[in-house]
């Protein structure tokens, strides 16, 4: 009865989660000045200062060696209950002076550079970033180790 039991306890407990960051997310705007909403929902952990996250957004495109990145900033902005999301600015092609040896151009993700990719983590609610409709949202979870060290003097 109990092993009966244990599947259903977890799909209950999957959907409610599911469930409360749907109703997280009627909060947040489905569009917002003609950017798109992403949305990440982070692991809970138990000390989360020790976590950041870097968001590297980006244009899957043919591209020549020219194109080296695009240069956008992230704004963080709050809603009326306190509940923080981001919207990237407009897209600016970094490109490399001179010519291209190979004038090929071939797919790749381009990412974007720029101040406040690196944000605070916080799996209490979702991670909401607005973008630019053609462009991407990739992340990456850094942590930070528990010893420190001494500088030399």
């Amino acid at each position: 009865m109990l092993l009966r039991a244990i599947p259903t306890i977890l799909l209950y407990t999957l959907f409610s989660a599911a469930g409360a960051v749907a109703a997280e997310l009627d909060d947040f705007p489905a569009a917002l000045d003609g950017h798109t909403r992403h949305v990440i929902q982070l692991p809970r952990v138990t000390d989360q200062s020790r976590y950041r996250v870097e968001l590297v957004p980006g244009r899957a495109q043919l591209a020549d060696c020219r194109l080296l990145s695009y240069r956008a900033g992230l704004a963080r902005r709050k809603l009326d209950g306190g509940a923080r999301y981001y919207v990237l600015g407009d897209l600016q092609p970094v490109q490399a002076a001179g010519a291209c040896a190979d004038t090929s151009r071939k797919r790749r993700f381009v990412r974007v550079r720029g101040d406040g990719l690196l944000v605070p983590y916080d799996s209490r609610q979702p991670l909401v970033v607005y973008l630019p409709p053609d462009v991407q949202l990739k992340y990456r979870i850094w942590r930070a180790d528990k010893s420190l060290r001494d500088a030399d003097q």
